[in-house]
């Protein structure tokens, strides 16, 4: 019994730590789309208009930098990188797939509480 006990408690450990390697794949590929399709406007650093937008509509009440950020939600994020909304154009499917934004998601809910 000992020993079966011993196996399954191994079988759950691999596959939790493969589960997790693999979150962190993700979020390392998320990483790459983000720097790729949006630092350029919501990274730090000076003229960065989505960062000193948002900087100006929370006033120090949220981060302006999105990759900072702890509240933001994947359908909120999905709806916001596909719709047209003011002061941002879509993304399309042909610049960022599915896969990429599901990705990207994960990077920048990474930090959210859960």
């Amino acid at each position: 019994m000992k020993k079966i006990m011993m196996n399954i408690f191994i079988a759950t450990l691999a596959f939790c730590s493969h589960n997790l390697i693999a979150q962190e794949d993700v979020i390392a590929q998320g990483e790459e789309v983000y720097m790729a399709r949006c630092d350029y406007c919501h990274g730090e650093g000076p003229q960065k208009g989505g960062a000193m937008f948002l900087g100006q509509r929370y006033q120090g009440s949220k981060p302006a930098i999105l990759h900072d950020r702890t509240d933001l939600v994947p359908e909120f994020i999905r709806v916001i990188v596909r719709s047209n909304t003011p002061g941002m154009t879509p993304i399309r499917i042909t610049e960022v797939n599915e896969q990429e934004l599901d990705a990207l998601i994960a990077y920048l809910t990474r930090n959210n509480p859960q």
